[in-house]
């Protein structure tokens, strides 16, 4: 058995009807390239179950303490029935986006059995009216438990039910199939008993640790993290959710993405993402008349998950807090500003904030944590006083160009779905597959009913960026024929300005004039150099600098 950390149990103690704590994904799939061209239900059952026998942690559910005076277990399931998590439901005609992200939005507004292993998977058929998606292609929709893993290590069990060839050998056994016997209820109050008469000195001690990161916290934000404003503006997201959402995506080519860094030098691909987020928030508060003055502020989570823990169920995370820059119009400085804050909150997040929330949770005894958790949840208070304005995550996608596939259907798009609780209506989840980034908007209903206006929002402020980014590399083009044109010898200079000499005589250029042309070229060249130092950095990847904690195609 292996207890829940005191994040992980975060996550189970404030679930409530109105925030189920569900985190998962939305796959589309081409079954024209599985074996005969169809892929049927019992042969995802066969494919999935073969698949699972590599891990342990598909078959894991939840065993109490007694009493809950301790943090809960996860043990293997004696009673697993792969049928029962894995479902097969028809999309409502006409099988388009709306119809599609209309379930979603539904199914991700459900908790799951905490009594089973905490997740589910949806085979969704009836996706014919999709742009870009082959006629007769099906969804997948997964979801976890937020308890069960964080958004990267549920993109690692995720991508264990995938291969790199349509082929599979059905009826793989790679794991001897023995679930552990559940304890009894002595055998609980034996492992309950001693971490009680513990908890004093694991307070003293995680006391100690929380008392040195809250001096080096005070310390560093008084100096080099010094926050741009004190305040977290109340927004329309700010306030208690309804178990009801709304679900949109909008996806971004990784190519227009690097080429936007040039605006902000030094900047990462996350850096631009959350910059293009802020100017499509901006939007929607304007259009709504509840722009705040104050930038919004975003908690990114930040992975600490080391490699050999790739796989491994439970929450390694910190998270940065940052304003994300909706105060300023101008997309240039909103980017600067985002670049400027994420380079100071990354350090902070992994080397002081992680320690603080983890020593936070040792000193509370679990019972305390979920008597608090309970009275949040009643009285809702986090929904009255805002702490951040949404969530924004980028969970590293799938390096390579290389296809993958599941129960031989080639898995062509994947979008992330991150959980909202009360006083953070609104989150944003990305995911890299293939040349494409991709986000996924999970918001309440009644907050932001008019999800397409949103995403439509994103797609201005995605083109803005693009625009600029044309007019930049068309400047730098501009400034290299003429220092090209500089360069050529003195005699084909001559001749071609004889060749080309008007038969009436040109006007002499104004010394004004010729300010200015110097003066663009100048810019130019400066510009022509910053751009070849960002080129020589540019990664081979599309994971470069992720959170754990993107030409743009309206959903």
């Amino acid at each position: 058995m292996k207890q829940l950390t005191p994040m992980d149990s975060h996550f189970y103690y404030f679930e409530s009807p109105n925030q189920p704590m569900m985190i998962g994904s939305l796959w589309l799939c081409d079954q024209s390239t599985a074996p005969g061209g169809l892929v049927r239900h019992k042969d995802i059952l066969q494919y999935v179950g073969d698949r699972l026998n590599t891990t342990s942690y598909f078959r894991r559910r939840l065993e109490q303490a007694p009493f809950q005076l301790d943090d809960p277990y996860w043990l293997d399931d004696e009673n697993f029935d792969l049928e029962y998590h894995v479902r097969h439901v028809g999309l409502p005609q006409p099988g388009d986006w709306r119809q599609l992200c209309i379930f979603t939005a539904r199914t991700m507004s459900r908790s799951v059995d905490m009594e089973r292993a905490p997740w589910e998977i949806y085979i969704i058929e009836g996706v014919n009216n999709v742009e870009g998606v082959p006629p007769g292609s099906f969804a997948v929709l997964i979801r976890f438990h937020h308890a069960y893993v964080d958004g990267k290590a549920g993109l690692e069990l995720t991508t264990a039910l995938w291969e790199d060839t349509f082929s599979h050998e059905y009826g793989r056994r790679d794991r001897v199939e023995v679930a552990e016997r559940a304890p009894t209820r002595l055998e609980m109050w034996a492992r309950t008993a001693p971490r009680m008469m513990g908890q004093a000195l694991r307070t003293l001690k995680a006391g100690a640790v929380f008392s040195r990161k809250s001096i080096e916290l005070a310390r560093r934000l008084r100096s080099d993290a010094k926050p741009d404003q004190k305040r977290v503006p109340k927004t329309i997201f700010n306030t208690p959710i309804t178990p009801h959402r709304s679900y949109g995506v909008h996806i971004w080519n990784i190519s227009d993405l690097k080429r936007m860094r040039v605006l902000s030098p030094g900047s990462s691909m996350n850096d631009v993402i959350i910059a293009i987020i802020a100017g499509g928030l901006r939007r929607y508060l304007s259009f709504h008349k509840q722009l705040p003055v104050e930038s919004l502020v975003s908690m990114c989570p930040v992975s600490i998950r080391p490699d050999e823990a790739r796989k491994d169920c439970g929450n390694l995370i910190s998270a940065m807090y940052i304003g994300i820059g909706t105060d300023l119009e101008d997309p240039v400085e909103r980017l600067i500003a985002v670049h400027r804050r994420t380079e100071r909150g990354i350090p902070l997040a992994k080397e002081v904030l992680c320690d603080l929330t983890n020593s936070a949770g040792d000193m509370i005894p679990a019972y305390m944590r979920a008597l608090g958790a309970w009275a949040q949840n009643k009285s809702r208070l986090a929904g009255r006083f805002p702490l951040i304005n949404t969530v924004t995550t980028n969970v590293p996608g799938i390096p390579g160009m290389a296809p993958k596939y599941f129960a031989g259907a080639k898995v062509n798009q994947v979008f992330p779905l991150v959980p909202i609780s009360d006083g953070v209506a609104i989150s944003h989840g990305m995911t890299g597959i293939y040349d494409k980034l991709n986000v996924g908007v999970l918001a309440d209903r009644k907050v932001m009913p008019d999800m397409d206006r949103y995403i439509g929002f994103l797609e201005e402020s995605t083109q803005e960026f693009l625009t600029l980014v044309d007019a930049y590399e068309q400047a730098m083009r501009q400034s290299a024929e003429r220092e090209s044109s500089k360069a050529l010898p003195a005699a084909e200079v001559k001749n071609a300005d004889a060749a080309n000499k008007p038969v009436a005589k040109k006007p002499a250029r104004s010394s004004a004039a010729a300010k200015r042309k110097a003066s663009a070229g100048s810019a130019g060249a400066k510009a022509a150099v910053q751009g070849d130092k960002l080129a020589a950095a540019e990664p081979a990847t599309n994971n470069e600098a992720q959170f754990a904690v993107v030409p743009s195609s309206k959903s």
